[in-house]
């Protein structure tokens, strides 16, 4: 695709102004465009990913040639992996780094190259694929090792919590403005927050608060004032914190942001939402399981499920940048992209402070690469060569879809799939 010059406001205003409402999940369009295809079907049934070609006047995309395969019915977990899988095969295409390209997409070269379909309670997967194993840049390895690192955190809040001690959940922001680049903001916020828990000052609130660690996420969206990375960190205190000490914290963190910040030569962050602080507290409905902040989220989900959230008032996390590119092909998007993948690379998303996970009984830390590639096991169901497997490939949309009807139909309704497509069958796993 042709790179574009243009001005940023632009982007922005066609991604706010026309949409003043709630914006829809990227789930919901592909469930709108699979029940249109669907309905366009039964007026005049034809293949799967076979539809004419509507009127020029009309967008045409390959986004809605990969809709073609989802089930209008399907459910949360079939249509997100749906989005996912299509998400990824546009930076087969277009992305910049060359272990997100093959992700998915490249055999390992064991078993001969081979592909093998599993399927673990109920849900399939693909087993002999590179995974690449970034959690900023890839939309299925994204999600395997937030779910892994939510898991571990929410549980080691539980444990302190119930160990009858205090979680702070605090968020650092900052002034930021359109055509500021990426990189230089995320250098700004990981500075500024060592910035703010180093130094004699800081111990000494460390050391009245019994502050023993922390875990820090970092995040962005991008809307009208450009890119807004911010941090969101749980802080770990002995005791309970009562509000003179959380009073104590707030004061100093944001006195030490502030001038942070400013010595930077940015403006002022916010008196308040500069650095926003509160105690996360266990619901009882959780019993003994999982600490919740003050609207029921899981703190773990809170801290690591970047994946799962969307961009607030006309702003988009880089996962609906994506998307919206699959949808539109503008050009516009894809540069957004490329600076989010390219400014992140090499940046920890989720960093726990030294000698805290020892604290917290946490067990060792597995890197993303290792989480993203953890075999998740299950009973065989299929096996396709790596001639077919390139061949599937080559059809957006269509590995998501065989998941799909291996979950449904087994090796049968795997094989109907491949051969409207002209493919060769997948073989049984004793072949």
């Amino acid at each position: 695709m042709p790179k574009v010059q243009h001005d940023p406001a632009r982007v922005i205003a066609r991604h706010t102004l026309t949409s003043p409402g709630a914006r829809e999940t990227t789930e919901a369009r592909a469930r709108k465009s699979s029940l249109a295809i669907a309905s366009s079907r039964r007026a005049a049934p034809g293949a799967v990913g076979a539809e004419a070609r509507p009127e020029a006047a009309r967008p045409w995309h390959i986004a809605k040639h990969v809709s073609a395969y989802l089930d209008p019915g399907a459910d949360t977990r079939l249509t997100r992996r749906h989005v996912r899988y299509a998400q990824r095969a546009v930076l087969w295409r277009e992305s910049r780094l060359q272990r997100v390209r093959h992700c998915g997409r490249v055999t390992t070269g064991g078993d001969g190259g081979n592909v093998v379909t599993k399927i673990a309670e109920g849900v399939a997967h693909f087993s002999g694929l590179q995974s690449c194993g970034s959690v900023w840049a890839c939309p299925v390895c994204n999600p395997k090792i937030n779910n892994h690192r939510a898991g571990e955190i929410s549980a080691a809040a539980a444990r302190w919590d119930r160990a009858g001690n205090t979680v702070l959940m605090v968020t650092f922001t900052f002034p930021h403005d359109l055509g500021m680049r990426l990189a230089p903001l995320l250098v700004l916020l990981a500075d500024g927050f060592r910035a703010v828990i180093s130094g004699r000052p800081w111990r000494r609130v460390r050391d009245d608060l019994g502050i023993v660690g922390s875990i820090r996420s970092v995040e962005t969206t991008h809307g009208g004032s450009g890119w807004h990375p911010h941090a969101h960190v749980l802080i770990f205190a002995k005791g309970a914190t009562d509000p003179a000490g959380i009073a104590q914290l707030a004061a100093y963190m944001r006195g030490r942001w502030a001038k942070w910040i400013t010595g930077q030569g940015y403006r002022m962050p916010h008196g308040i939402h500069g650095v926003d602080i509160g105690i996360c507290r266990s619901a009882q409905e959780a019993g003994n399981y999982v600490a919740k902040t003050h609207d029921g989220r899981s703190v773990g989900n809170e801290i690591a499920r970047g994946d799962m959230k969307q961009g607030r008032s006309g702003s988009r996390t880089p996962f609906e940048i994506l998307d919206d590119f699959r949808w539109t092909g503008n050009a516009e998007d894809l540069d957004l992209w490329h600076e989010y993948e390219t400014a992140t690379k090499g940046h920890q998303a989720i960093t726990w402070s030294r000698g805290l996970r020892e604290i917290l009984a946490a067990g060792p830390e597995l890197t993303d690469e290792e989480v993203a590639a953890e075999e998740v096991g299950g009973a065989p169901v299929a096996v396709i060569t790596a001639p077919v497997w390139r061949q599937i490939t080559a059809v957006p949309g269509l590995d998501a879809a065989l998941l799909a009807e291996a979950e449904t139909s087994g090796l049968a309704g795997m094989n109907a799939l491949l051969a409207r497509h002209g493919i060769s069958p997948a073989l049984p796993p004793d072949r």
